[in-house]
């Protein structure tokens, strides 16, 4: 395949975008969590801070936070050169230690997909961890959202990255999905299979198409700072390396920041990386866009080299 021109001859694509698993501070699963991941802190098994974790259990236990700050950080970050994002939401069995953490009709969770929306940013499904690779749950969850924020939604990733071989590709292009966002690793950084650019899903037979564009994921904050462990220089160094071999390729990147580790003591390190790190994109000037663009541009310009 001929090496695309992204759209004003950038050298990569940037897909910048957020899985919504958490939204609100108060909640069993996420109170859970952050004792869980103190007790490992504390134990010398994971990098963090024990004192803003034990403020942060405290504060959600007491005062919970708005959640609109959450976005308002990111959406402000990324607004600062101009680029939109697109966030995944969960809609699924709630309350389950793998579902949803929220109800979309929840008045405040709706206030924030209108504020995503009037940014001009995209909205898409975060494939429910119990229904995966089931069309029918997949194209309810598309439903749902449909039916309480006002707009299809057209791109998917799966809960913690789930995916299998062909089924997962075929169960989204039967749902109607356009593309999907969900082939990638959470314990390294890079593209899975080293696949640098967006490419077209396909199924067992022939390696025909499905219809279904896969935008590879690049970039997880949690594996910079869960997985890797690495501090705030190494994590930018990782990301100054995923940028150069993305424009050597010609290719896209995929950074994926959860909105709970923004506005958050403890992670402010998570968000400084995110927020340096468009910093040193916008040096290289990459076509930034949602992954509806991104899709919609490469299943029209993809291998032409008059694109």
């Amino acid at each position: 395949m001929t090496t695309p021109l992204w759209p004003g001859d950038a050298p990569f694509a940037l897909f910048l975008s957020h899985d919504v698993d958490e939204v609100h501070d108060r909640g069993f699963y996420r109170t859970f969590g952050a004792v869980n991941h103190l007790r490992r802190v504390l134990a010398g098994s994971e990098r963090g801070n024990a004192r803003a974790c034990s403020r942060r259990i405290l504060r959600a236990a007491f005062s919970p936070k708005d959640p609109r700050r959450q976005f308002e950080r990111i959406l402000n970050i990324e607004a600062a050169f101009g680029w939109r994002s697109t966030f995944f939401f969960l809609e699924g069995y709630r309350w389950s230690r793998y579902g949803s953490r929220y109800r979309l009709d929840d008045p405040r969770v709706r206030a924030l997909a209108a504020m995503v929306l009037e940014a001009g940013c995209e909205i898409g499904v975060h494939g429910a961890y119990h229904d995966f690779n089931n069309p029918v749950g997949y194209r309810r969850s598309a439903d749902r959202i449909e039916a309480v924020f006002g707009v299809r939604p057209i791109g998917i990733r799966n809960h913690f990255l789930r995916f299998s071989f062909p089924e997962t590709w075929k169960a989204q292009a039967d749902a109607g999905f356009v593309y999907d966002a969900t082939f990638g690793w959470n314990d390294r950084v890079g593209p899975r299979d080293d696949r640098w650019q967006p490419f077209e899903a396909h199924g067992p037979e022939n390696g025909r198409g499905l219809g279904l564009v896969a935008l590879p994921l690049t970039v997880m904050d949690v594996t910079l700072f869960r997985r890797l462990r690495l501090d705030k220089a190494g994590a930018l160094a990782c990301l100054d390396d995923v940028f150069a071999r993305a424009a050597a390729a010609g290719g896209l990147v995929t950074l994926l920041w959860h909105n709970n580790y923004f506005d958050e003591p403890e992670y402010a390190e998570w968000e400084e990386v995110y927020a340096e790190a468009l910093r040193r994109a916008a040096g290289y000037r990459p076509y930034c866009a949602t992954g509806a663009e991104i899709a919609a541009w490469w299943r029209t310009h993809a291998g032409r080299p008059d694109a």
